[in-house]
């Protein structure tokens, strides 16, 4: 075979990781493992009430997730988060397409977007109970303020980053403004567009934790505050790994639905698969050489 028709011949497709593997590596049992024993080591040694028995956090969770009460303040948490991201998404990837597209609008609002997300997310917080009395608002408020910028400056560098020559390319056929857009710039801001709201959900989710600690009646935060306040570890830790374990939950339906939408990409091949190609190509390329 020539160093042309080997340079030429498609390589093996990588084959598809099963879904089921995803969640059955070894190396995430190893890491849970080693938790789990370093927990239960600091819990003999420590003891008391700083470092609770795993028995004490698995009874309190279940007890959380079988009743009512538990399952009202867990779902009304992780709305609040989802209203208040999706509201974000909304009116941040706008602005960001605006001043993506237009050189005025980005000197006028992208220092106010920096402006805004040097601001401390705690004094968001602080800014909020003072300005608004009910509680809704408050939450509402910190997390568009403090998500917003995430989503303008992502949506805003994709579209700065597409080639000009693909967007001229794209007008010699002279599409109407929603094909360019659905042909061209949405596809090309996707990728950053879920980075986006990989990096924002776990902000949200802090913020909105914060907001709830001053004032809510309801919610994760304010079933926080009352275990501060009656010194229950147990709950504290029972809340705060609910609340990591529906992260994570999250954050696979985003890494599922990213996985579907950008399958397009291509699929990076194992290391054995790119030095078979290689052996296979470096003798074809000294034999033409020598021809």
């Amino acid at each position: 075979m020539s160093a042309l028709e080997a340079l030429a011949s498609p390589a093996p497709k990588a084959a598809k990781e099963p879904v089921w593997k995803r969640f059955a590596d070894l190396k995430i049992v190893v890491l849970i493992g080693v938790f789990l024993i370093v927990w239960k080591i600091a819990a003999t040694v420590v003891g008391g009430y700083n470092v609770p028995q795993i028995s004490e956090v698995t009874s309190h969770m279940w007890e959380t997730v079988t009743s009512e009460d538990g399952l009202t303040n867990l779902f009304t948490t992780l709305a609040r988060v989802g209203f208040g991201l999706a509201c974000s998404f909304v009116v941040g990837t706008a602005i960001g397409l605006l001043t993506g597209a237009n050189r005025l609008a980005a000197g006028y609002l992208l220092p106010v977007v920096r402006f805004i997300q040097g601001v401390p997310s705690l004094s968001w917080v602080i800014i909020a109970v003072i300005w608004f009395i009910d509680v809704e608002t408050r939450v509402f408020f910190v997390m568009l303020l403090v998500t917003l910028p995430g989503f303008v400056l992502q949506t805003y560098d994709s579209y700065r980053a597409i080639p000009a020559e693909l967007r001229d390319m794209a007008r010699s056929f002279r599409p109407s403004r929603w094909a360019l857009f659905r042909e061209v710039t949405f596809p090309s801001i996707t990728p950053g567009l879920f980075t986006a709201w990989k990096v924002n959900l776990g902000l949200g989710i802090r913020m909105v934790l914060i907001a709830e600690l001053v004032g809510a009646t309801v919610g994760v935060g304010s079933q926080l505050l009352t275990a501060q306040q009656l010194f229950d570890m147990a709950a504290v830790v029972s809340w705060t790994l609910l609340l990591a374990i529906c992260m994570l939950i999250l954050q696979a339906v985003i890494d599922g639905i990213e996985a579907y939408v950008l399958r397009y990409r291509a699929v990076p091949m194992p290391a054995a698969t790119r030095q078979t190609n290689v052996s296979e190509i470096a003798p074809a390329t000294e034999t033409a050489k020598v021809k």
